[in-house]
């Protein structure tokens, strides 16, 4: 074998433990990129259905104000259909009303004095089924029975005294979907589209033309399966869907392959360029040092030729020293890489733990926005219903009365949502201010029970205080201690079933003050325990904890304790097993004037 294929096949053995090891993380590189594309599908698809469900709650809560209309009540039709116009103006939509046998009562989207069909042939199986159901119904695409135009309805079932029973119906055109969507940008070629529960097309940002169409095969075959894809298209695009628990519908997104396979297949390119190019220059290396050495052999041959002839020549070296040192420098480039592979491998782990902690902490922003834009998107509906019930002519004093007090409690709500943001906000910024001064624990337990005295009632528990056997004094801001009970109660106020018994406590030990809180309510999830106070942390909701908050009060009073030198611990044996809250607190001397 020449020096030369030597020199190749040693260059070669040593370059392909780095071509394997160069290829695992390229691998998990590419993967996670592709990952990264299908995931941001799977968030905008994610904000573009919440954006299609807030269209139907708006819808819902306009609809279920007016299914307690005085109007209906009293079967004044005509003056409910006044109303009913009034509340649809400047929506493009209808409001239609059916008895239990399905004939048409109220149809605002008629002139007055207009003949009313006979539906109850057409609609009575419908009308029926909504009415057995108890629930909303929310349709899929459909022609207006009076207008053919493409129209979505939304039918409420009512329940009036001496069981009469009638079914009120919210219709409008699929057109008004397409502010929910978000608007097309050329330049990375998304599709946003909005499909029915049997998979036509009821709203697109790019092709209004074709509603009404049968979704693409792949899409409709993800439909029947309910799968969230990622979905491959037959043009090699991909497609991610999520269905709405509100309507059934499906939000799909569709994009080609540049977007999701773009990154990586750059990646791809590169690195294959590169390893080419490696390849390229070992190989003219492996010729330049052959050549090299076929020289210092030919030397070698041409003194011994020279001996041969009997004319002795100096030595001329034979090349064998570079050899070795090439074989050296070959083994310390071996190692050299391997080094650089290794550490490579360590910081795409770092990166990897560092993109999993951002992830974690994304997610947790956006779990906490969502939550905060559902609790300050509540009271807005009942807001909205109360104004719009102001602007009603005829309303008597206790009407009035009723959408003032609506409008108060909910923006009071509100201003307590934000009041908890501004709170935290300064706590962690570390520009809240104590003013300390020695306060008997009594006065702080007795101002906190005052101020959530009218929510304990609300759910009739028993708010126990146990007596304090020691006249205990600790130096603090009252403000802020009477706010760290006040959360306290209202959180075992809330997460206690009616009828539930608080405890508070109070005793010394040893030179700290040992305040408790305990409840017999719904306890604490074992894996929430060890987060309960951290900002954003709090339990999976269930019907039985719709009042929870953003996760924002525990963390305050964690940080108030703690800048009054204090600890805050909770503890509980699990779900509905109670939870119990203790607060220490440095005491102090009873100060010379007595309090």
């Amino acid at each position: 074998m020449k020096i030369r294929s030597l020199l190749a096949l040693m260059i070669t053995a040593t370059l392909l433990p780095v071509v394997v090891f160069f290829t695992i993380p390229l691998n998990r590189l590419m993967e996670a990129e592709r990952d990264s594309g299908v995931r941001s599908m799977h968030e905008a698809v994610r904000a573009t259905s919440l954006a299609v469900d807030g269209q139907w709650h708006e819808v819902i809560g306009l609809v279920r104000s007016l299914s307690n209309s005085s109007k209906l009540e009293a079967g004044q039709f005509d003056a409910f259909r006044d109303k009913a116009r009034t509340i649809v103006a400047g929506r493009d939509a209808y409001i239609v009303l059916f008895d239990s046998d399905g004939q048409q009562l109220v149809d605002s989207s008629l002139p007055n004095g207009a003949l009313l069909p006979d539906t109850r042939t057409a609609a009575r199986g419908r009308i029926t089924q909504v009415l057995a159901g108890g629930t909303v119904s929310i349709s899929n695409l459909l022609l207006g029975e009076v207008n053919p135009q493409p129209m979505i309805a939304l039918e409420f079932p009512v329940t009036l005294p001496e069981q009469r029973r009638y079914v009120l119906g919210y219709g409008f055109k699929v057109g008004a979907l397409a502010k929910a969507l978000p608007t097309p940008q050329s330049e990375d070629g998304a599709t946003f589209m909005i499909f029915d529960r049997e998979g036509h097309l009821l709203q697109s940002n790019r092709q209004p033309s074709t509603v009404g169409a049968m979704a693409p095969q792949a899409i409709a075959d993800a439909i029947r399966s309910r799968s969230t894809g990622p979905v491959r298209m037959p043009d090699g695009g991909y497609a991610v869907l999520t269905s709405s628990p509100v309507s059934g519908w499906w939000v799909v997104m569709t994009a080609d392959a540049a977007r999701i396979d773009g990154v990586a297949n750059r990646t791809l390119l590169l690195s294959g360029l590169g390893l080419l190019l490696a390849l390229f220059f070992a190989v003219a290396a492996a010729r330049a040092f052959s050549a090299r050495i076929g020289q210092a052999i030919a030397l070698t041959s041409a003194s011994a030729h020279a001996i041969g002839k009997g004319v002795p020549r100096p030595p001329t070296p034979s090349g064998i020293t570079e050899v070795d040192q090439l074989n050296q420098s070959v083994y310390n480039a071996g190692r050299l890489l391997a080094e650089t592979s290794m550490e490579r491998e360590q910081l795409l782990a770092q990166a990897q733990l560092a993109r999993a902690v951002a992830d974690a902490q994304n997610r947790a922003k956006d779990e906490f926005l969502a939550m905060l834009g559902h609790e300050l998107r509540n009271p807005m509906a009942p807001i909205s219903t109360a104004a719009h019930l102001l602007t009603v002519p005829g309303l008597n004093a206790d009407q009035l009365r009723q959408a003032g007090a609506v409008i108060s409690r909910q923006v009071e709500h509100m201003n307590r949502l934000v009041n908890d943001l501004l709170d935290v906000s300064r706590v962690t910024r570390g520009l809240i201010s104590l003013e300390t001064k020695p306060l008997r624990i009594e006065q702080v337990i007795a101002s906190a029970a005052e101020q959530t005295l009218g929510t304990i009632h609300a759910s009739a528990h028993e708010l126990k205080l146990d007596p304090i056997a020691d006249d205990i004094w600790i130096s603090g801001d009252q403000t802020r201690l009477v706010q760290v009970m006040a959360n306290l109660l209202i959180n075992a106020a809330k997460y206690s079933p009616p009828q539930s018994t608080i405890v508070v406590q109070a005793a010394r030990d040893e030179e700290m003050l040992k305040l408790t809180v305990s409840d017999n309510g719904g306890g604490i999830e074992p894996d929430l325990l060890p987060r309960i106070f951290e900002l954003f942390s709090q339990g999976a909701r269930r019907p039985d904890r719709a009042a929870g908050g953003l996760g924002l009060g525990l963390a305050l009073v964690r940080k108030i304790v703690e800048l009054h030198g204090g600890s805050v611990g909770a503890h509980s044996e699990g779900p509905g097993q109670g939870s119990c809250f203790t607060i220490r607190l440095p005491l102090c001397e009873k100060p010379a004037d007595g309090g």
